[in-house]
């Protein structure tokens, strides 16, 4: 059997070095993600950290009581997403879902929680019909543009995040989504461009995640000095270091950097 060889364009080898840069970095950030995922819950309401066995047991029991109701399906998922157990949240989404095929907001809620547990293309087709259906704040467009994003869609990707800033234009997490869509794509200048923009919001110059999303674009154009000092604002030396140690190993292997440049 004759083995194939795949070789990734110039953009494509920015994109999958843009990705394990932002893995390193959120390493380093600590709760700060450097990514396109969506920040804000379709869904809104709190949620205990590590709910209690017999709290989650409880949930369990009332929603098997009656999987038809959205409120206790709900009530189980958010104790479920606490606990880590993805896909048992979204398997109880999907029973509670056929017996309310018409519940926008549910649909928006299962689509939003299959787009972060990996399966964009599934969360796209829930959040489009939500959408269809009413459910169209800007919780949901964020959530389908990170989903497009995934499958390398930035274009349809950036549309959806334009009509979340329709609702919210100054949502930094939003401008933050945007930019990291343009580095997804190789388009690095204009990622700097969006980003530094977001800065000048109101929340913007204190928001760690945006100010280490920019240090990544700066960094991955070989501007490392620059790149260094926006990330030491929030970063220490060490990890700095780290990170920057790591884009260049990255940028340098089979002349990736120049072969980015010309992409970018």
């Amino acid at each position: 059997m004759r083995r194939q060889h795949f070789t990734m364009t110039p953009r494509q080898q920015l994109a999958a070095t843009a990705c394990a840069a932002a893995l390193l970095l959120t390493g380093c950030a600590g709760d700060n993600r450097l990514s396109s995922t969506p920040a804000d819950p379709v869904v809104t309401g709190s949620v205990k950290p590590q709910p209690s066995i017999r709290e989650t047991a409880e949930a369990a029991n009332a929603w098997r009581e009656n999987p038809k109701s959205v409120r206790r399906a709900v009530t189980y998922a958010r104790l479920l997403d606490a606990g880590g157990n993805k896909p048992a949240l979204i398997k109880v989404l999907e029973t509670t879902l056929t017996h309310n095929p018409n519940d926008a907001k549910l649909v928006a809620y299962l689509g939003k929680e299959l787009v972060l547990a990996g399966r964009p293309a599934a969360g796209i087709k829930q959040l489009n019909k939500a959408i269809a259906a009413g459910e169209n704040n800007w919780k949901v467009y964020s959530a389908l543009g990170s989903a497009y994003d995934q499958i390398g869609k930035h274009r349809q990707a950036r549309a959806a995040y334009q009509s979340a800033l329709a609702e919210q234009p100054q949502k930094v997490s939003i401008h933050n989504n945007i930019g990291m869509s343009y580095i997804l794509e190789g388009n690095l200048k204009q990622a700097e461009t969006s980003l530094r923009a977001a800065q000048r919001l109101p929340e913007g110059e204190f928001n760690q995640t945006l100010r280490q999303n920019l240090a990544l674009s700066v960094g991955l154009q070989g501007r490392f000095k620059e790149a260094s000092e926006i990330a030491s604002r929030d970063l220490p030396p060490d990890q700095v270091e780290q990170n920057l140690a790591f884009l260049k190993r990255m940028l340098n292997q089979r002349n990736t950097w120049q072969q980015m440049k010309t992409a970018s």
